[in-house]
């Protein structure tokens, strides 16, 4: 490899452009490469007639509207077409913008035109072996839809990927709707996928949370101010009860309201724990 001044039409192919979203920094880019030139060389591989780019496609596009000769670039020779796309993902998943969606379909071109197995991927891109197969998953199962409201900013990455896991078809079309306007928040969502989760697959803090909600739910006083001033989230984290209140006689109200129908939960708790068992 070698770094030198090669003519920007003697560029005559590239591999693994991966810009999915609009770019922000383009015009930063512009201005700088106007002032000092392409500091950071594009990396490039000799081929017959000319060079096949696999990194710095912003560069050379910024470099081709101001109407440069040449650019500086890193050439290579003898690599193959699977070990460049390598190399150019590689240095592309570095930079701070470069997105969730996009990295997954940069896998996922690896995966299936380069011919790369997930493990292959692991060390040389250093990222979990979890977060490649998660990616993947989210790019082969996500709608055009989806993609599209990501790529909008109506929806984020984590959205679609719990999203994915509600199984019921017609909830996830709903949800998705409810994301896409704004009115479902992700800890929102995350709650909503919980309570598909099987009792038999919880543990005993979550049935003993579950055993809460339910009080809750079914108590008429509780009922109407639970979905628009009480609410619950879990995560890993930890559980988070907000109560939202509108003055010091709100907090009263709304904490003896709270606070009466939950001894009710106290028997059923030792059902689930044991009577000789402490509760958690």
């Amino acid at each position: 490899m070698e770094v030198r001044e090669i003519p920007v039409d003697k560029i005559i192919g590239s591999l693994c452009r991966m810009r999915l979203e609009f770019d922000y920094e383009k015009e930063s880019l512009l201005i700088s490469i106007k002032a000092s030139g392409v500091l950071d060389p594009i990396k490039v591989k000799k081929t017959r007639g000319g060079y096949v780019l696999f990194a710095g496609h912003r560069r050379l596009d910024c470099a081709r509207e101001l109407k440069h000769k040449t650019v500086r670039a890193e050439v290579w020779e003898g690599l193959t077409d699977q070990k460049a796309a390598l190399m150019g993902f590689v240095e592309n998943i570095n930079r701070k913008d470069f997105t969730p969606l996009e990295e997954g379909y940069a896998y996922k071109k690896l995966v299936e035109e380069y011919g790369y197995e997930v493990d292959d991927l692991v060390e040389p891109c250093a990222k979990p072996r979890s977060r490649i197969y998660k990616l993947l998953r989210l790019i082969e199962d996500m709608t055009e839809e989806m993609k599209q409201a990501i790529l909008a900013g109506k929806m984020s990455v984590g959205h679609a990927l719990i999203l994915l896991r509600i199984k019921d078809l017609k909830l996830r079309k709903k949800l998705f709707g409810e994301i896409v306007d704004g009115t479902l928040k992700l800890d929102d969502l995350e709650y909503i996928l919980y309570r598909q989760k099987p009792d038999s697959k919880k543990n005993k803090r979550e049935l003993l949370l579950d055993i809460v909600e339910d009080v809750y739910e079914k108590d008429p006083v509780v009922q109407k101010m639970w979905l628009k001033s009480v609410h619950i989230h879990r995560s890993q984290k930890g559980d988070k009860i907000t109560v939202e209140i509108t003055g010091p006689m709100d907090i009263v109200d709304k904490l003896e309201a709270l606070t009466e129908p939950i001894k009710k939960a106290r028997k059923r708790f030792k059902k689930v724990v044991g009577w000789e068992n402490d509760i958690p």
